[in-house]
């Protein structure tokens, strides 16, 4: 029988998200759901699905859901498909406070739902061959740059782009966390637009990480150092650069390219499956929670270096 599952928010992840459904077996699409009629509407003739305005009228009907709005929608919406017993697949960052993510992840696990959410880096598949390699990083710089695209402005670019890059490095780095420095500045819209923060772990790894979405060129890459080896991480263009010290003292440099995947759609296949029973999701909610009370954490730094 088709799993039910229906995408609340239009907008140009909804729309990704829902492309990607569309290619999933025994997935039936019960509706789209956006608080603008004329946009859902369209979406809805398009591709010969229900359309709703309010999520609340799509309940009855549904398996699962995606949740693609605002952030400081996503805690309501959230919470209202999981006290009705729907799995939830939610878009980063988890919420807009931890407080409510931790809620949700009370409720999800109080009722054995799935919570997942959408770190979709992690099924990068240059990162998934990378960390094969990885066993004890000393040092991780993380560089997130793009151009500016007007989406996303209601959340500043720690939880829009970096947070990214702290879900993999916290991924990797299974530390409590010493010390947390950074800066940032908005230059185009009303909140940070561009970023920096030095991360220490209590084992001595240290992280830099960089976020800009004002910049004139695109990068995604992650650098890990370790004991006589650095990785490079393109996970924008699925590459992977390998640099080490061989038994005769030498450098040693190999190259990896990935194979192109859809890291969009493995992850929605990881939510069925997880639905079905099949396996367990990867990035459940308290990734989620860690991410944004680190997230939390460098904007706090910022706010207080500025009250001085």
């Amino acid at each position: 029988m088709p799993l039910k599952m229906a995408i609340v928010g239009a907008g140009h992840m909804g729309r990704i998200h829902l492309e990607k459904l569309k290619t999933i077996k025994n997935v039936q699409i019960t509706g789209i759901v956006d608080i603008k009629k004329q946009l859902a509407e369209g979406i809805s003739e398009k591709n010969h699905i229900p359309f709703f305005t309010d999520y609340r009228k799509i309940l009855p009907f549904l398996n699962g859901v995606i949740i693609t709005t605002p952030t400081e929608t996503h805690y309501k919406i959230a919470k209202i498909f999981l006290e009705n017993g729907t799995h939830v697949f939610i878009e980063k960052p988890i919420t807009s406070k931890p407080a409510e993510a931790s809620k949700l992840i009370e409720i999800a696990n109080k009722k054995g739902l799935i919570l997942q959410v959408g770190h979709l880096e992690r099924f990068n598949p240059v990162y998934t061959r990378a960390i094969s390699f990885i066993k004890k990083p000393l040092f991780i710089e993380a560089r997130r740059i793009s151009m500016f695209t007007g989406r996303s402005t209601d959340i500043d670019v720690v939880l829009d782009l970096m947070i990214h890059d702290i879900d993999l490095i916290l991924s990797l780095v299974k530390e409590n966390i010493r010390e947390v420095r950074a800066q940032g500045i908005p230059l185009v819209t009303n909140k940070l637009d561009v970023v920096n923060a030095r991360i220490e772990f209590t084992g001595g790894c240290v992280a830099h990480l960089t976020a800009s979405r004002i910049s004139t060129t695109k990068e995604r890459t992650l650098t890990v150092f370790e004991k006589d080896r650095y990785l490079i991480i393109d996970l924008l263009n699925g590459k992977l650069t390998s640099t080490k010290k061989n038994n005769k003292g030498k450098i040693e440099t190999t190259e990896y390219t990935a194979e192109n995947m859809d890291s969009v759609k493995l992850e929605l296949i990881e939510f069925v499956d997880s639905i079905r029973g099949a396996k367990n999701p990867s990035i459940i909610g308290e990734d989620g929670l860690n991410a944004l009370v680190l997230a939390n954490q460098i904007k706090q730094y910022i706010a207080e270096s500025k009250s001085l």
